[in-house]
């Protein structure tokens, strides 16, 4: 992100309606290509406040250049307004044949900085598809996994950042991360492994109860049928029983 620097005095919308002023009265006939060059320009010199309206302008003519609208959207993110960033790069995008991995990347960026991390993570990915080996999309969307807790896919994410930018001035902060996110992972697996231990030996006694249990009602009912059967007198008749004709 480029550093802010210092306005001119000038208002946003003192300076827009000037250029509008010029175009009415012929006097500056400002062709779409030197609108982009001074938007570009403004940009540049980290003005981003008088740089918007002007690129905003150049955006509206015929056959834009496409960097226009990354610069622009740019602008607006340096600004805050993030929904305004959206819409520029999604302009842009609509029309890309050079930059659709980077329009892509600064939606997913806006999403991020409003906190919509799974909007982030859809577009990360997007700009990912296009450009396997662009670094900082790997960054960015390993920063938006673990707001989302998907602790082992932050990691890779940011294993596959260092290894394409293994200078980076972050690299040591990045390792240091992994470190902790490793320890952490190693961690919950232990845990899980003695909650499973747990279980199984909870299940274990739970079953060794119900077995006792069926075996001593097996064993009561057993000698309860032992007795009736020994114990008990059959029933006879004192005399014949006989036919009467």
């Amino acid at each position: 992100m480029l550093r802010r620097g210092f306005y001119r005095r000038a208002t946003p919308g003192r300076f827009v309606a000037r250029l509008a002023l010029a175009f009415a009265l012929g006097t500056a006939a400002v062709g779409a290509s030197e609108l982009s060059d001074r938007g570009i320009g403004l940009f540049m010199e980290n003005k981003p406040q008088e740089a918007a309206p002007v690129l905003e302008l150049a955006a509206k003519e015929a056959a834009t250049d496409e960097k226009v609208f990354l610069y622009l959207g740019i602008a607006y993110q340096q600004l805050g307004r993030w929904d305004d960033a959206i819409a520029a790069f999604r302009r842009g995008l609509a029309a890309s044949a050079l930059y659709r991995h980077q329009f892509l990347f600064n939606i997913a960026n806006s999403f991020f900085a409003q906190g919509k991390n799974a909007f982030a993570l859809e577009y990360y990915d997007q700009a990912l598809a296009l450009r396997g080996d662009y670094a900082q999309a790997y960054l960015n969307r390993a920063n938006a996994k673990m707001r989302l807790a998907d602790y082992p896919g932050a990691s890779a994410d940011y294993s596959l950042y260092l290894s394409l930018e293994p200078g980076s001035s972050q690299a040591s902060e990045i390792r240091r991360l992994l470190d902790l996110l490793g320890s952490k992972a190693e961690a919950a697996r232990t845990a899980a492994a003695e909650a499973e231990a747990r279980r199984l030996a909870e299940e274990q006694a739970r079953k060794a109860l119900l077995d006792e249990v069926a075996r001593s009602l097996l064993e009561a009912a057993e000698a309860t049928t032992n007795l009736s059967a020994g114990s008990g007198d059959v029933q006879g008749y004192e005399s014949d029983l006989s036919l009467d004709d």
